[in-house]
C-alpha cells in the first residue's frame, strides 16, 4: 500500500507539471496539493510500521505518465487510480478486521480518505458530462472544477 501511495504522489506531480505547462494553473495548484496529500498518506503508513519496530523498505516507484491527452484524461486517470487504491484499502481492511484492531483502525482511516477522493473525482467527471471539452470550455470551468 505504501508503494501505491508513492505511485499516486508521482502521478499527481506529473499531472501538476502537465497542467502548469498547458496553462491550467488552478488545476496545477490543486494537483500539487493532491500530491502532498498522497505523500502524507505514505508517511502515515510508514510511521505506523516504524512505531511497531518494522524496518520499512521504501519501494521503487516507476516513472509516471507525464503527458495527458487533455485535462479530462488527467481527471479520469486520477479517478481510476483513486478507485483502485480504495479497493486495495478495502481488501486490506477486511483481511485484518479480526487480526489486529490497531492496524484495522489505521487502514479504516485510510479507506475513508480514499472514499472521499473517489467521490471528489467522480463529481468532477459528472460535472464534465455533456460539455464540449475544448480547451476554452475547460479553462472556463477550471475554477468550478478546482
Amino acid at each position: 500500500m505504501i508503494e501505491a501511495e508513492y505511485d499516486a504522489f508521482y502521478h499527481y506531480r506529473a499531472l501538476m507539471n502537465w497542467c502548469r505547462g498547458v496553462g491550467f494553473n488552478l488545476a496545477a495548484d490543486f494537483f500539487e496539493k493532491e500530491s502532498q496529500d498522497e505523500l502524507e498518506h505514505a508517511k502515515v503508513l510508514e510511521r505506523y510500521l516504524v512505531d511497531w519496530n518494522v524496518i520499512v523498505k521504501l519501494p521503487v516507484v516507476e516513472s509516471p505518465k507525464v503527458s495527458f491527452a487533455d485535462l479530462v484524461a488527467g481527471i479520469s486517470d486520477s479517478y481510476k487510480m483513486e478507485y483502485d487504491l480504495y479497493q486495495l484499502y478495502q481488501k486490506k481492511v477486511k483481511k485484518v478486521f479480526d487480526m489486529d484492531v490497531t492496524l484495522f483502525g489505521v487502514l479504516q482511516e485510510r479507506l475513508e480518505v480514499q472514499l472521499k477522493a473517489v467521490i471528489e473525482y467522480s463529481d468532477k467527471l459528472n460535472m464534465l458530462e455533456g460539455v464540449d471539452l475544448n480547451k476554452t470550455n475547460l479553462l472556463l470551468l477550471e475554477s468550478k472544477l478546482f
